[in-house]
């Protein structure tokens, strides 16, 4: 006959798991209640810091600063300090060792980046919510009382010779660098890559002398993505950023040209490319609906986008081979490049080429669809909302836009101001902007590549 007493210990567990159903019931029907959303917020501290920050209850925080001292601040005695602080940005400060400031966003499971834009220094870290105070910590420590000792720069510097070595065969990448030193050649022209032989020349005096000229609390925005203001606020009261005055940016001066470099590919990169706008142009977003009539490359993968855009349309008449045209839209505090890339085989680019250029010139002439431009308009607005998605870049330009103009304007007004955008507001842009001097970089088998010249006179 079965005990009773071995029945309850069975009872007793069907109760708690009962039990912790309710519970698992009650948190459902709590994380259904809605979070308020909130909007960006953007301070000016007391210590000169600008602090621009949106709370989007993420489980996942990213903090960060944004320094004005990308390349475009670089002169021919320090070229490509950036590219170094950027590879430099974990060694040893007045604050922490490189040891410690690994193992200590390890042991949180956070991670350290550093980039660099021709606008900025950009140095983030991304960790659970939970962690943030301690990252906040280990940010201050690798961002100030910076040190560079020659020991670890010597050993640092294989990772600004990987970075080389890794981009020399990346012909786009060349083409894009080359197109930005014809197009404006210095400011804004200046390489996001080091010139080889600088970097052993780039040492501790030439750093702290970069780095205590440029990064002033008037020069940086402390940022953050996941956050509540206050406590961002709380925390850059704190930051021990110098002061200083805000630095003068050089004006970057487009004076449009060529540069060609055969490499051994078969191959052909080309860039041809028109002055654009400035991120505070009123035509920037003009440009971006442009941008998106032309063709800015599949949306899907191994999709051809060759229904909707120009260029794969204009392409597609020339060569029978593979090919990949796309218009870019490249923006800076400044000024801008707005123009067309294209690879295909060495042989066949002449014909592309200008076939392309030609569909940038039948833009000028009013050959813009009622449906092309609606299509377009609605593409930008969903790349708009898209970008919402990607952390980093809702990051970088709430930052860029609060370090800049002190304020920020959301993804609704721009799609408010997409909206406005007529047929005739495009056409007027476009013929301004495409009947502009020409810039034109190309790499790879050149040997059919028109020069740019030739391009004008077809």
């Amino acid at each position: 006959m079965m005990s009773m007493s071995g029945l309850r210990p069975v009872f007793a567990g069907l109760s708690r798991r009962l039990y912790a159903a309710q519970v698992a019931t009650a948190t459902q029907s709590a994380d259904k209640t809605p979070l308020p959303q909130e909007s960006v917020q953007v301070s000016k501290l007391n210590n000169g810091l600008t602090v621009a920050s949106l709370e989007n209850h993420s489980p996942v925080s990213r903090i960060g600063l944004l320094v004005s001292a990308g390349c475009r601040y670089e002169n021919t005695q320090n070229l490509g300090i950036t590219h170094c602080l950027r590879s430099y940005a974990n060694l040893t400060t007045s604050n922490a060792t490189t040891f410690k400031i690994t193992r200590g966003l390890d042991d949180i499971g956070a991670s350290l980046e550093a980039t660099t834009t021709r606008d900025h220094m950009l140095y983030s870290v991304q960790c659970l919510r939970t962690h943030i105070d301690t990252a906040a910590s280990f940010l201050q420590a690798a961002t100030t009382g910076q040190q560079f000792r020659p020991w670890e720069i010597k050993d640092y510097r294989q990772r600004v010779l990987f970075d080389l070595a890794s981009v020399r065969d990346q012909l786009q990448i060349e083409v894009l660098e080359n197109l930005h030193a014809a197009a404006f050649r210095d400011t804004v022209g200046r390489s996001l890559y080091a010139p080889e032989y600088m970097v052993d020349k780039i040492g501790t005096e030439m750093l702290l002398d970069y780095v205590n000229n440029m990064y002033t609390a008037e020069n940086t925005a402390l940022v953050g993505i996941g956050v509540d203001h206050g406590d961002l606020k709380s925390f850059g009261e704190k930051f021990d950023v110098k002061r200083g005055v805000k630095t003068e940016t050089p004006a970057a001066k487009y004076a449009g040209g060529e540069i060609r470099t055969q490499r051994d590919s078969p191959y052909s990169y080309a860039a041809v490319a028109v002055q654009g706008a400035s991120l505070s142009s009123k035509e920037l977003l003009t440009l971006g609906v442009l941008q998106q009539l032309m063709g800015v490359g599949p949306y899907i993968k191994w999709g051809s986008q060759q229904a909707s855009s120009k260029l794969n349309q204009a392409a597609g008449k020339a060569t029978m081979l593979p090919f990949s045209a796309s218009c870019f839209n490249m923006s800076y505090s400044d000024t801008g490049l707005f123009g067309i890339f294209a690879v295909t085989q060495g042989d066949q680019m002449g014909t592309m080429l200008k076939s392309m250029v030609g569909q940038m010139g039948a833009i000028t002439k009013g050959n813009i669809e009622d449906k092309d431009l609606t299509r377009a308009k609605n593409q930008l607005k969903a790349a708009i909302l898209m970008n919402l998605e990607n952390q980093s870049t809702i990051f970088e330009d709430i930052g860029v836009q609060a370090l800049c103009t002190g304020d920020y304007v959301t993804p609704a007004a721009m799609i408010a101001e997409v909206d406005a955008i007529t047929g005739q507001d495009a056409l007027q842009v476009a013929k301004r902007i495409f009947n502009g001097k020409l810039s034109m970089a190309a790499s790879g088998d050149l040997g059919n590549t028109p020069y740019l010249d030739q391009l004008l006179s077809a």
